[in-house]
């Protein structure tokens, strides 16, 4: 009776306390612990095609980084987010500097609209796509988490707002926020 004891306590410690050994390996996308927390937050929602694309399955076929900077540097002021082509044909996803603080769903939401941008499409289909991915991982979150909803900070008002617009006009209220932003007039 002791033994058998002894070996499920020897299994559950092994599936509690191995269960992190079985995560997603980020060091090819991230180094950054806040970014890493968002893009675990991703797969607890279930949206490994996000990590998939940030992993090689885009269009370079290579890892996208997804990295803080400040923006401003780069002509980006007042954007959350931006995906830039690297000079050996990769990718980079930039968040802005000013969202080191962000929850790491809010962060999570920006690399799921950002991940959209591996095609470089430039087009409103693209954007529209996006910002669907992101409304998508907002709500898994907010049905997880209710509190996200009241929450005070510039991403998390971002996000509640997009997904009001998104929850009450579906798609096409999505389309009305996106030509109706000066950032996207130049779209087709």
């Amino acid at each position: 009776m002791k033994k058998l004891l002894a070996s499920i306590l020897l299994i559950i410690n092994l599936l509690v306390f191995t269960s992190d050994v079985f995560a997603t390996d980020y060091s090819k996308i991230a180094t950054n612990q806040k970014i890493t927390q968002a893009l675990s937050s991703l797969e607890s929602i279930n949206r490994r095609d996000v990590i998939a694309i940030l992993l090689g399955r885009n269009a370079t076929r290579k890892p996208i980084r997804v990295l803080f900077r400040d923006l401003n540097i780069y002509g980006y002021t007042g954007c959350e987010a931006v995906t830039i082509r690297t000079k050996n044909n990769g990718l980079i996803i930039y968040i802005s500097n000013e969202h080191r603080s962000a929850s790491p769903e809010c962060i999570a939401c920006l690399i799921a609209h950002e991940a959209q941008h591996h095609t470089f499409t430039n087009s409103r289909a693209e954007e529209l796509r996006a910002w669907i991915s992101e409304t998508q991982a907002w709500n898994e979150f907010v049905k997880k988490d209710k509190t996200l909803l009241t929450r005070n900070e510039p991403l998390a008002k971002r996000e509640n707002y997009i997904a009001r617009i998104r929850n009450k006009g579906g798609v096409q209220g999505v389309q009305k926020l996106i030509a109706t932003n000066p950032v996207y007039s130049k779209l087709e």
